[in-house]
């Protein structure tokens, strides 16, 4: 049970205990600074609302290739890894398959955030469960907490409590202008069980009838079970209920329906994401966001652990850095950058030019059918196609 005494005073306060917010805990600590965080659920890693999909060291080295400082994060610990995915197909409207290798871990996501809140914990942090939080300014302190009566004074913020930010929204990080519907995609999910679909291949549908403006996905964790589920943007759809493109995606789909068919429904989840890349400034004076709160998901591919962890590791080096030695929180931003800014750019760029062809599937099976297997592998792995290149 995680009760821990609250302090009243610390260097870095941090809001939200996922990936990013407990990987920039540790780094802080490491560094000798006191750390405090916050998060609203009641226990750490539950519920997950992830598809837990995250690739493999060697694959991240490709993708993220300015990254070498921070590959260290994809060694996982081994009892958090469900299961290794060797390959993707990808599956066009009208049932066409492109299948390209990629190797991935199915994480058992709470318990890696379990492993990580107790290394923060022997480093000598400090977790708060069951506490959504603000920030607040007063007397010249800042302030992180349920209000400001019952608050932590901080020197420095992580704001990395998921999307949309409380905490980025109260700093002037996030804006009303990034919430828009066609920036911001809402995903539903069901864990299935008693399943017979190939455990080494993680499956992505791309279609208006259950995933308008997204895709849906089966992404198998070992024995039968998967995370299923669908990613929608209301810019795209024609019903009320996004509910019921899940519906359909499991139980109507030609493309599913037999795959599917006889599995065991767990409970469904919900939860909503940044897909047009990084908010325009990921920092204020005294504020970081990291992870989705700084909209650190990777828009042609959905993947935002992998993105958490480094951006929270940046952001814990940043933060010693700025109390011990006076360096701008401005230094943030410049650092994650220089690691992952050109990927992010260019993936961001990508789905906005499939968001001309999105709205009809016979357009966008011919635009797959265009680009092939390696085209649309560079464009899940954030990099432009050749043919693509001159305008991206």
């Amino acid at each position: 049970m995680w009760v821990w005494k609250v302090r009243t005073s610390v260097d870095l306060a941090v809001a939200g205990a996922g990936p990013g917010g407990l990987y920039a805990a540790a780094v802080a600590l490491k560094r000798g600074l006191t750390v405090h965080v916050f998060d609203k659920k009641t226990a750490i890693g539950a519920p997950v609302k992830c598809g837990e999909y995250f690739p493999v060291r060697e694959e991240m080295e490709y993708l993220l290739p300015s990254a070498g400082d921070y590959m260290h994060v994809f060694d996982v610990p081994r009892e958090s890894v469900d299961n290794v995915c060797k390959k993707i197909r990808v599956i066009s409207p009208r049932g066409r398959e492109y299948e390209f290798d990629f190797k991935a871990f199915v994480l058992d996501r709470a318990t890696l955030e379990q492993v990580v809140a107790e290394n923060v914990k022997k480093l000598g942090g400090t977790i708060e469960l069951r506490t959504p939080v603000d920030l607040f300014h007063g007397d010249d302190k800042i302030l992180v907490g349920r209000d400001k009566t019952n608050a932590v004074e901080a020197k420095a913020v992580i704001a990395a409590d998921g999307f949309p930010s409380k905490v980025a929204k109260s700093a002037g990080i996030l804006t009303p202008d990034y919430m828009t519907p066609n920036n911001v995609a809402i995903n539903y999910e069901r864990l299935m069980s008693a399943l017979h679909v190939d455990q080494s291949v993680t499956e992505m549908y791309l279609g208006t009838k259950y995933a308008p403006g997204g895709y849906g996905w089966i992404i198998p964790k070992g024995k039968g079970i998967a995370n299923v589920g669908i990613g929608i943007r209301t810019s795209f759809s024609k019903r009320d209920d996004g509910k019921q493109y899940l519906e359909y995606f499991l139980h109507k789909s030609p493309l599913t329906k037999e795959k599917l068919d006889g599995g065991t429904l767990g409970p469904m989840i919900a939860d909503v994401l940044p897909v047009d890349g990084p908010l325009a400034r990921t920092y204020s004076e005294h504020v970081m966001a990291v992870g989705d709160a700084a909209g650190m998901v990777m828009p042609t591919n959905g993947g935002g652990i992998a993105t958490a962890m480094i951006t929270g590791e940046i952001a814990g080096e940043v933060a010693a850095d700025h109390i011990q030695n006076g360096i701008s929180l401005s230094e943030y931003e410049q650092r994650w950058k220089r690691v992952m800014g050109r990927e992010m750019h260019v993936s961001t760029e990508l789905r906005r030019l499939a968001d001309h062809f999105m709205g009809s599937d016979f357009v966008f099976h011919l635009l797959l059918r265009f680009l092939g297997t390696q085209g649309i592998k560079d464009v899940i792995t954030c990099r432009a196609p050749m043919i693509l290149r001159p305008i991206i």
